[in-house]
Parts: structure tokens; C-alpha cells; sequence
């Protein structure tokens, strides 16, 4: 048997999904999750073969999930479920492991299976692979209402508007908020294409602000700045590539 859980926000489209995919005697659903919290807690302990997730959930984009899964090493085959018309799909189809389209069709759903039995063979290490490079191509193309940290071997979710600011340690970004630093698996770049432009900016290489905490905008040596944060006066460099785009968004 093929164990199978499903990730979507809508119950009547898990209905269908669990109706059409139990037409199949080798598939079997052992879990459904309506929310991308409630999957990155869940599927740990269920440890299923694949996956159908929807790209679309209320509280985190469904690649962000899937990113969130692999940080907890779990390995299983995706299918992406997705609303998108048939040009947004073309994303999908440069590396896909595997999408349907909503609303389902038994006839779609029929090959996605045969995909799934042809590649959940033993050592079968392409489909690793090919999961890492969709999230790679498509894990930005929406802003997750939610960032994945790090802290003690968890996934912890971190809500934009409680950041001050984002750093650069080496390869990897931490995302700061008033009481602690997160450690995070993406680089400053991937942070801030899932950070919303209007309030946040990047105002040196290695630092992206919220532009809603700071206090003061002083100004430092050569030219440059720096920037006072929240009621913590923490101070964050303004170099002078971002001193125009900083003095555009403060209008000063």
C-alpha cells in the first residue's frame, strides 16, 4: 500500500481527492491536514510515501511547507495541487515532480498515480532531487504569510510583522525579533522576495529592515547612515547603494 496524505485548506477539495485517489486499491490515506501548521506538526509522525499539497493554504505557501518538511528530513514524493491556469503551470512543468489541476479529473489523477508507482522505487534518488529544484524554481512565486526558522531540531514559524530586522550571517539569514535570533536555512535574497516591499527594505548587504520599527535615521561617515530600531536602539547600517531607495520609502 501506498500511504498518502493530503494538505489542503478546503475540505470539499480533500473530499474529492480522497474519493478519486481510493478508487485505486494501492493508495492509502492516513492523514489530512487543512493548514500548513497542522501539516509541518503532523506528517512527521506519519511518515507517508507522498504527499498531495496545495500550493494555496491560508497561513504559509505550500513550498514553503514542503521546504519545512525537508528540514525535518522527511523525504516523501510531492504532488502539487494548484488553481493556476494553464500558463502559470508551464512553472511548474520545468522540473515538476508531479501537479494537478483543480478541480480533479479521475483521467489527471490516473497519470499522476502511474508517476507515483514509477518512481517510488528503491534508492530512486532523481525524485529527491527533482522536489529541491520546483522549490528552487517556484518557491518564491508567492509570499508566504509565515517564515521557517530553526530553534532546538523544530520548524518554527515566524509572522513577518513581529520581525525587526533580517541579518546575513555567511550563507544563511537570521530573522530577528524583539526577544530572539532565528536561525533560518535561506539566504538574505530568498528572505526578502517573500517579505512584502512595502514594508520591508534591504538597506545594506548583509541587513533587510521593517521599516515600521525604525525610530531614527542617522546620519554616520562617509556618507552613509545607520539606523536606529525599535525601543531597543539597535543600530543597523544604511550603505550608500540603498541611501536613495531608504530616503524614497521614509519620503526625506
Amino acid at each position: 500500500m501506498i500511504k498518502i496524505v493530503l494538505v489542503d485548506d478546503e475540505q470539499p477539495a480533500r473530499e474529492e481527492l480522497r474519493f478519486l485517489l481510493e478508487k485505486n486499491s494501492e493508495m492509502e490515506i492516513i492523514g489530512e491536514f487543512s493548514s500548513g501548521v497542522q501539516a509541518i506538526e503532523g506528517i512527521p509522525n506519519l511518515q507517508p510515501a507522498v504527499i498531495f499539497m496545495d500550493v494555496h493554504l491560508q497561513d504559509m505557501d505550500g513550498i514553503d511547507v514542503v521546504r519545512a518538511l525537508q528540514q525535518l528530513d522527511i523525504r516523501a514524493s510531492v504532488v502539487f495541487a494548484t488553481a493556476y491556469d494553464v500558463h502559470a503551470i508551464r512553472a511548474f512543468e520545468l522540473n515538476a515532480v508531479d501537479y494537478i489541476l483543480k478541480p480533479f479529473s479521475l483521467e489527471r489523477l490516473k497519470v499522476t498515480i502511474d508517476r507515483i508507482l514509477q518512481r517510488l522505487q528503491p534508492h530512486d534518488q532523481e525524485l529527491s532531487q527533482k522536489i529541491s529544484r520546483l522549490i528552487q524554481e517556484i518557491g518564491v512565486k508567492q509570499r508566504p504569510r509565515k517564515l521557517a526558522a530553526t530553534s532546538k531540531g523544530r520548524v518554527v514559524l515566524i509572522d513577518p510583522q513581529e520581525l525587526l530586522y533580517v541579518v546575513a550571517e555567511g550563507r544563511y539569514a537570521s530573522l530577528v525579533t524583539e526577544h530572539k535570533m532565528w536561525p533560518t536555512t535561506f539566504s538574505l535574497h530568498e528572505i526578502e522576495e517573500r517579505l512584502d516591499p512595502a514594508q520591508f527594505l534591504q538597506t545594506h548587504r548583509a541587513y533587510i529592515v521593517n521599516l515600521d520599527r525604525i525610530k531614527e535615521v542617522i546620519p554616520w561617515f562617509n556618507s552613509t547612515y545607520k539606523i536606529i530600531i525599535d525601543e531597543n536602539a539597535t543600530e543597523i547600517p544604511v550603505s550608500r547603494t540603498y541611501i536613495k531607495k531608504l530616503k524614497e520609502r521614509l519620503d526625506v
